[in-house]
């Protein structure tokens, strides 16, 4: 790589060595404008090499260096380069792995101070990325003891006729992959561990592995290599195996995993309702990973902050909480600890949906409570398309059934109707009960039959008191409020289900249909908080109707609340 000097050398016979300034270099990385301290750049008119091999406090890097080949290589490869060294007093002979070490100390990308960053990472010849971090005092051109390559501080840098030397206060210690580190968690970490590793395999890789003979069948035997797959991640574009990846994973610990869970379940207690572990843990899993690098005060609690992780999922500062007095940096990433988990509400409740028809299994008493009526008298609850399934054997038979009111012979069409319906569930053994919706921000969908052509407005109460209000909406001739058809909304569907694939490999022309969550009557509502301590109260429904519009009878298919991701 070509790199030009911008500064006229005064060369003197006897000197190799130089003290000048460098305020700018055309490096790898482009022209920067850090400034440098006069005193602190070397000019050495020899290479690389031969100025390392003429420092007495430089033998043993030497020594190194030339011991496993690296002087040999940079003379064939003929291009500039950055190496790191240390002095003797600060060089620990390797014990192992002697190759990797010492490929980790030199770079084909021949980068001056000038050029440096804070963040900037420099491929070394073993694979994997330097990191290099500046602090305030190295942002004003202070470079010694301010600019840091990995662990190491630069105590000197000269530049050479073949590149740069950075000479640094400790060998490079370079930090373990993202992979590796996740495979080399400890026990208390094992729960996340497992989420991780679950998610994807082993892969033999012909590649590397080594074919040594061949068995009493005629096959190959290898001596084999094995590599991570996982193609979860991969989907997300995101290898951990990758040098190139540069990305943050929050890691907690089987307790916090445990803690978050448990009160997960305390609150659905509350709230009458019921998740898997799995889905929780899923949660947990894709929340951990983002596709750069965050900074401590990023992640800092206090003022909201949102991150979106590779998996789309929302990780909100003021309510999960990390330790980023001690983060742990990675060849290819860089790890905090989290010391709190709280699931989000829409996670706990991926939509509230249910029906009117169960009033047929009220008692006298519920069903004065829970549809008090206006000028509507209960003539049926009517099955008016038979169970199908979108999918059978895979999943559920849907029925569409309605609750049907008539209206009252004595009464005008302008004295319209009026219902409080309060949303109850079905228990197993076929009685109702209230439900109870936690506050927090949802979005409201209902379903009707189609062509009733009434004009209704929807208010929503708790304890009485209005919180909510929708437009005039007409049940009209589009499909749009017919049973759950839900043709304008976006995300309506059963959680885990496709449409498209159903329609592609199932031939159902009518996948789109199934089970949506019906037409949208408000975009957004938001339940109070009416006992200031989060927990869910009942709510009404009221729906008005201020003329019959010559019709007869008004059918009710279902309601639904979906949380928004403003429920968190």
């Amino acid at each position: 790589m070509k790199n030009i000097s911008h500064l006229w050398i005064t060369l003197m016979a006897l000197m190799a060595l130089y003290s000048c300034s460098e305020l700018k270099d055309d490096s790898h990385y482009g022209n920067a404008d850090t400034p440098i301290s006069n005193n602190e750049l070397k000019i050495a008119d020899v290479t690389s090499q031969e100025y390392i091999a003429g420092r007495s406090d430089l033998s043993s890097m030497n020594e190194l260096f030339r011991s496993q080949g690296i002087y040999d290589e940079l003379a064939k490869k003929g291009q500039l380069s950055t190496m790191l060294v240390v002095t003797n007093d600060h060089f620990t002979q390797p014990a192992e792995n002697t190759e990797f070490i010492t490929r980790s100390h030199v770079s084909d990308i021949s980068i001056s101070p000038a050029n440096l960053e804070d963040g900037t990472r420099l491929m070394m010849w073993h694979g994997k990325y330097v990191n290099v971090t500046i602090d305030e005092l190295g942002q004003e051109g202070v470079i010694i003891d301010h600019v840091h390559f990995n662990n190491g501080a630069v105590k000197e840098v000269i530049k050479t006729k073949s590149g740069y030397i950075y000479i640094l206060s400790a060998m490079i210690q370079t930090p373990t992959s993202l992979y590796d580190f996740i495979n080399d968690l400890p026990e208390n970490y094992s729960d996340f561990k497992e989420l991780v590793l679950a998610s994807g395999g082993k892969e033999f890789d012909p590649i590397h592995s080594k074919a040594i003979g061949i068995n009493d069948q005629g096959n190959t035997v290898y001596d084999s290599v094995f590599i991570y797959r996982n193609t979860f991640f991969e989907s997300a574009n995101f290898d951990m195996n990758s040098e190139s990846l540069t990305a943050t994973m929050l890691l907690p610990s089987n307790d916090v995993i445990k803690s978050a869970i448990n009160e997960a379940h305390q609150r659905l207690e509350t709230w009458d309702m019921e998740r898997s572990d799995s889905i929780l843990k899923d949660w947990i899993l894709k929340s951990s990973f983002y596709n750069r690098r965050l900074a401590p005060e990023q992640l800092q609690s206090g003022e909201q902050q949102e991150f979106k992780s590779i998996f789309n999922t929302l990780w909100r500062t003021n309510v999960q909480h990390v330790d980023t007095t001690e983060p742990i940096e990675l060849s290819n990433g860089i790890v905090y600890k989290v010391t709190s988990l709280r699931l989000p509400n829409n996670v706990l409740m991926y939509r509230l949906k249910d029906y009117f028809y169960y009033y047929e299994n009220c008692t006298d008493e519920q069903k004065a409570n829970y549809y008090k009526a206006v000028n509507l008298n209960f003539k049926s609850c009517d099955t008016e398309v038979a169970d199908w399934s979108p999918l059978p054997g895979v999943w559920p038979y849907i029925c569409n059934r309605v609750i049907r009111f008539d209206k009252p012979s004595e009464i005008a069409d302008a004295d319209g109707f009026q219902l409080d319906f309060t949303p109850v569930k079905l228990s197993d053994d076929g009685t109702v009960r209230p439900y109870l919706f936690p506050p927090g921000a949802y979005r409201f969908a209902m379903g009707s039959v189609q062509n009733q052509n009434l004009d209704v407005v929807i208010t929503l109460l708790a304890e009485g008191q209005e919180f909510a209000r929708s437009r005039t909406i007409t049940w009209g001739s589009t499909t749009e409020f017919h049973y759950d058809r839900g043709t304008t909304l976006s995300n309506t569907h059963p959680e885990g289900y496709d449409a498209s694939y159903v329609r592609e490999v199932g031939g159902n022309s009518k996948a789109a249909n199934y089970d949506t969550d019906g037409g949208q009557m408000i975009d957004e509502v938001v339940i109070p908080d009416v006992k200031g301590d989060g927990s869910p109260v009942q709510i009404v429904m009221r729906i008005n109707c201020g003329s019959w519009n010559g019709k007869t009878n008004v059918k009710l298919h279902h309601w639904c609340l979906r949380p928004t991701a403003n429920n968190y």
